[in-house]
């Protein structure tokens, strides 16, 4: 066997001399040194990272879990179910092992003031650090939820019509303590105190109203912003005074023309005409007055007959016979007595007697006098009255209806008695602005302005206008209703249109307690179902883009506003083309069917709610609906944003309703 090649000792000692003089061979002894921080460095990282990213979705998942327990709660109130929704959420959010952590625990409680407050903590095993010595990491999170309301507008549309005096099985209508208007106040009460409890500080919270029958009374709010928006001249369902230059045949005597068989003549007595003193007895009888027959009568004028007129220049002559008259005959005397009193006059005879006399008239002016109503469409642009004589007193001509947008709401119309002005103090109730009579309301027809929730009136066709209650009649005639001039001489008898003007609207203001308990507790019942009018000016009021735009398209902080409309009513639509609505008389003014009819005006009117609907939530307006003591129907349903159509039978229910929405109008924030 061979023997290893030895190496020599000289040799030897230059390669080792050599190595350490060789700088490539410096590169091992280097890397072999650095490799244990720059392992530190990387397994630090990766369990640094792990670490973070278990923190955060630990985090994530307490949150989730809070405010899925908050949103859980119905009141302030906290129970084992809330803390089991909680912990359920957690888990789906940080499943067991996730991250290889071990010793999860989770615990949720509520606070007195509604808060849900929860802990997470859990232990993660390191990947490389625990060559170093660090083998685990402790995780722990806190999370707190609570209702936070942002900046919030929220909009009442109240349905107060008749019904609502009722309680919710339609008995005891007189507006009591059990009634549905009394239970709405209640209702709107919690919700606003739901709201105040979970507004920050810092967020505006924002109500309006709009209660509604078949009119909304909005005018005050409008004459407040622009009284451009109202009316110079408007179209009614009225009246207007007919006068005539009148002449009159006025009677100035009678005359006797024949006396035909006297009878029962009568000694009646002595008739004084006057006393003096005389010097002698032929001295007071020299003073005796002339005697008179058939001068004087007493009954003239209850006429058996009329033997014809004749005419003489301005005179009329009137020929009547009267029987069995009773006519007077007088025959001077004097009495004188020793103190020189003389006293004269007649002693008087009566008699009966058949009589035919004369009538005497004399056709004198009257001047200017009121002739009869004519019933009838009354323009204030373009007045009637055209064919009254110059003089006549003034008529719907004079009439300006902007008086009604001072400071004091009258006007002096035309409607008192015999065509006098009466000062009428307009409610605030409007009507609607240009429409037109389609079936259909998707698309929006042109030139029905009334249907845009965005209008700011820049012409007539385009403004609203005052409603005048006591300025309007119905029409007919002997025949029944007429869409044409009745004049009273046809029929004199002419009824008003039911009305109703409910308690004015309000726009959007922050509101404290009182003030909205004030608001409430005006609020009366009265009136038909228009559930169009009352979304239409619910839209109108809290739209950020309508004639409210300055107020409502940015809250003062800055920050976005979330909007809403709550709509509550207690019935179906009940449109009536005989009542005085925003839109006229149905019946005469045909604005919504185009023939009057009632079963076309139901549907009209659904349609157009439909629509009003639609453009607030093309708005961003969340629309939530309940229907109080009726039926949710499918109308009401498609009204409201998906999910959020409510129904209610009793009080009771609505609070609990009107609650329910407050919570989820209420923003779920994390307070930390």
């Amino acid at each position: 066997m061979s023997q290893p090649e030895q190496i020599p000792a000289d040799y030897r000692g230059g390669f080792l001399k050599a190595l350490l003089t060789d700088a490539s061979a410096n590169t091992l002894a280097i890397g072999a040194a650095s490799m244990v921080p720059l392992l530190a460095m990387v397994g630090g990282a990766v369990d640094a990272s792990r670490f973070y990213m278990a923190e955060t979705r630990l985090q994530a998942a307490c949150d989730a879990g809070a405010l899925a327990a908050r949103r859980a709660m119905d009141d302030l109130a906290f129970s084992a179910e809330h803390r089991r929704i909680g912990e359920r959420f957690f888990k789906q959010n940080f499943e067991d092992g996730m991250f290889g952590v071990t010793d999860q625990n989770t615990v949720y409680a509520g606070t007195a003031d509604g808060e849900v407050q929860g802990t997470a903590s859990a232990v993660m095993p390191t990947s490389l650090m625990g060559m170093f010595g660090y083998e685990e990491f402790n995780l722990s999170v806190d999370c707190t939820a609570d209702i936070n309301i942002s900046n919030t507008d929220i909009m009442f549309v109240l349905d107060v019509t008749g019904s609502m005096a009722c309680n919710p099985s339609g008995g005891s209508c007189n507006s009591g303590s059990t009634s549905k208007i009394q239970g709405l106040r209640e209702a709107v009460m919690t919700f606003y105190e739901t709201v105040a409890d979970a507004t920050s500080p810092r967020a505006q919270v924002r109500y309006g109203a709009v209660p509604y029958s078949y009119n909304v009374n909005v005018g005050a709010e409008l004459v407040a912003a622009d009284p451009s928006w109202m009316a110079e001249d408007a179209v009614f369902q009225s009246r207007w005074a007919k006068f005539e230059e009148k002449q009159e045949w006025v009677e100035i005597g009678q005359q006797i023309t024949d006396i035909d068989n006297r009878r029962s003549e009568d000694d009646i007595g002595f008739e004084l005409q006057s006393e003096t003193t005389a010097s002698s007895r032929s001295a007071c009888a020299a003073l005796e007055p002339a005697a008179f027959t058939d001068e004087v009568q007493t009954n003239l004028g209850l006429h058996q007959g009329q033997n014809g007129t004749r005419t003489e220049g301005n005179f009329r002559y009137t020929e009547y016979d009267d029987d069995n008259e009773t006519l007077w005959r007088g025959e001077p005397r004097s009495i004188y007595n020793d103190g020189g009193r003389c006293r004269v006059g007649w002693d008087i005879y009566e008699y009966r007697a058949d009589v035919t006399f004369e009538v005497v008239e004399e056709l004198q002016n009257m001047g200017i006098q009121f002739d009869e109503w004519i019933y009838d469409r009354v323009d204030t642009a373009n007045p009637p009255g055209a064919s009254n004589p110059p003089g006549s007193p003034p008529g719907w001509e004079s009439i300006d209806l902007t008086t009604l947008y001072d400071a004091t709401p009258t006007v002096d119309l035309p409607i008192g008695s015999n065509g006098a002005m009466q000062s009428y103090t307009w409610d605030g109730c409007i009507e609607e602005a240009q429409t037109v009579a389609a079936s259909s309301f998707d698309p929006i027809p042109v030139g029905a302005l009334d249907m845009n929730i965005n209008l700011v009136p820049d012409s007539q066709a385009s403004r609203w206008k005052p409603m005048l209650s006591r300025a309007v009649w119905r029409r007919r005639n002997n025949s029944g209703s007429t869409r044409s001039p009745v004049p009273s001489s046809v029929r004199s008898s002419q009824s008003r249109p039911s009305y109703r003007c409910p308690t004015p609207a309000f726009r959007l203001e922050e509101l404290s307690r009182t003030d909205m308990q004030n608001y409430v507790n005006s609020l009366s019942a009265g009136g038909n179902t228009y559930h169009d009018i009352g979304m239409l000016w619910g839209a109108r009021f809290i739209t950020p883009r309508g004639i409210f735009a300055a107020d409502n398209v940015a809250a003062p902080n800055g920050e976005s506003i979330a909007r809403h409309i709550v709509f509550m009513t207690d019935g179906a639509l009940v449109p009536r083309n005989n009542i005085y609505s925003t839109y006229g008389i149905e019946w005469y003014d045909r604005y919504v069917t185009g023939n009057g009819s009632n079963s076309r005006q139901y549907s009209r009117h659904a349609e157009r709610f439909q629509a009003a609907c639609r453009l607030a939530r093309q708005e961003n307006i969340s629309v939530w609906v309940v229907a109080f003591g009726t039926t949710l129907t499918q109308n009401l349903i498609d009204c409201a944003t998906p999910g959020r159509a409510f129904s209610a039978s009793d009080s009771a229910e609505l609070e609990e309703q009107f609650t329910k929405i407050a919570q989820k109008i209420a923003a779920l924030r994390l307070t930390q």
